[in-house]
């Protein structure tokens, strides 16, 4: 069965990765590695989170930071170490086969993507903190799962890698909103 799935997330992979075009490559890449975005939404977070919140924010901006430590690390060095699922752009049986822009940085292994779980985490956490009041919030997660495709496309991830890593980004968020919730929005609100 496992083998079944790998397969098919090789091809699903190679078709996703196959609809490129020169002029996106930098795009793609400065979407990618680019933390111009991070900064915006921690600046957006701290001005609607002041207006929400009041100086409490700063358990908002913390949370955030600590959800972003998790999921890196749990993917980093537990999840890609445990799994040793190659890179697409490592894996020797794809090569050739797809489209890349510079070279293989990052590790050898894959399985889950960080940037994935990161974003999905972050964006998780502060749309439900922000929900109720800021509906917008939720435009945070379609930017995840753009970061996310990116990663395909620069031939750094399969598909399911993204999928495992916005699974444990979702599940670290939910865990610091129930903190959130249990502990710091009744002190925020108080």
């Amino acid at each position: 069965m496992l083998d079944v799935i790998d397969k098919w997330d090789k091809e699903l992979f190679l078709k996703l990765n196959g609809l490129h075009a020169p002029w996106l490559d930098p795009i793609m890449d400065w979407i990618s590695n680019s933390l111009v975005p991070v900064w915006i939404i921690l600046g957006l977070t701290a001005f609607f989170g002041y207006k929400a919140f009041g100086k409490k924010v700063a358990w908002v901006i913390f949370l955030a930071i600590l959800n972003f430590g998790a999921t890196d690390s749990i993917s980093s060095r537990l999840l890609k170490p445990g799994f040793e699922r190659l890179r697409p752009c490592h894996n020797p049986e794809l090569e050739g086969l797809f489209h890349t822009v510079g070279k293989c940085w990052g590790g050898k292994f894959g399985f889950v993507s960080s940037h994935a779980a990161n974003t999905f985490g972050v964006a998780f956490l502060l749309w439900l903190i922000f929900r109720k009041d800021y509906k917008w919030f939720s435009l945070l997660l379609p930017y995840a799962a753009l970061v996310s495709y990116t990663r395909i496309y620069l031939a750094k991830h399969y598909p399911m890698d993204l999928v495992g890593g916005a699974a444990l980004g979702a599940v670290c968020a939910l865990l610091f909103y129930f903190f959130w919730k249990k502990f710091l929005f009744r002190k925020a609100s108080a």
